[in-house]
């Protein structure tokens, strides 16, 4: 997908997004802390406040019995052409992945984090969302106090999913060599796979803390599809695809802890419902 010229100047994209000040210095660190709890509970609240109605019909009219392909920015990305995407019925991009899309039909932008909302945005404005429109622009959010850092417009850039449960955890960071003390965030509360049950159509899904595309399985799931491919989930560290280079951080080594493990707790979840997941990232 080639990226046209933007509507919005790059530098007017905080009409879609406020300015959040970096953690730089011990007291910006402890102001976080202090207040996190409170900013991460409100935003949650606003989120199942503002996650209202059926979803658009062209979720489960596109997805329902078809072959539907998440779209990560890894490696293997870079090894499949258009041919190996007309596979699929759907395609579901996670991030900075929405580049390599082949157009906007039955094509999606799916994150859990507004970050690389934001990447996007500075790098390439608004077009990439307005073109495929808000029934296409997915966002499930993950950290429940990014609810205050999107303008009112922002937020009508996309489809807002809502997480299915919450609750409090604790959460720790550091400033260089210096430790942050614990603090409190309210968080969406992590499926127990063994007893999982797919939620029905609609836009209230479990929100997986390890990687946007796991949600999106879920996602993709819930609105019908029988098969589910995946490409670009890498979940390798050091690596990115040639459209995300440069623009997206490379991933650390702790960045994917945890994906390839809770990926195969959510392929045997979702085959005792007949729905197969393939992984075809690491098969290219």
């Amino acid at each position: 997908m080639s990226v046209p010229d933007s509507g919005v100047p790059l530098s007017d994209h905080r009409r879609y997004l406020r300015a959040v000040p970096k953690l730089e210095s011990p007291w910006s660190l402890a102001r976080w802390a202090l207040t996190n709890p409170f900013r991460s509970y409100t935003g949650g609240k606003a989120i199942e406040a503002y996650v209202r109605g059926r979803p658009p019909a062209a979720w489960a009219a596109e997805m329902a019995g078809q072959d539907v392909l998440i779209v990560g920015s890894g490696p293997s990305l870079d090894r499949v052409g258009d041919d190996f995407f007309a596979r699929f019925a759907a395609s579901i991009h996670i991030n900075f992945a929405i580049r390599r899309s082949t157009g906007p039909d039955r094509t999606y932008f799916f994150t859990t984090d507004l970050g690389p909302i934001g990447g996007l945005l500075e790098s390439f404005g608004d077009q990439i969302f307005l073109s495929l429109g808000a029934d296409r622009c997915i966002y499930a959010p993950v950290f429940l106090d990014q609810w205050h850092m999107m303008t009112d417009e922002g937020r009508a850039l996309f489809t807002m999913l809502r997480h299915d449960r919450a609750g409090w955890r604790t959460q720790n960071t550091s400033l260089g060599s210096l430790p942050v003390p614990y603090t409190l965030r309210y968080h969406p509360s992590q499926p127990d796979w063994d007893r999982f049950e797919l939620p029905p159509p609609g836009r209230t899904l479990p929100v997986l803390d390890h990687s946007s595309a796991l949600t999106a399985i879920i996602f993709a799931a819930m609105n019908g599809a029988r098969r589910i491919g995946m490409i670009g989930c890498d979940f390798s560290a050091g690596e990115r695809a040639e459209i995300a280079r440069g623009f997206q951080e490379l991933p650390g080594p702790k960045f994917f802890a945890g994906a390839a493990g809770e990926l195969a707790r959510i392929q045997s979840a979702l085959a005792r419902r007949g729905i197969e997941v393939t992984n075809h990232s690491h098969e290219i």
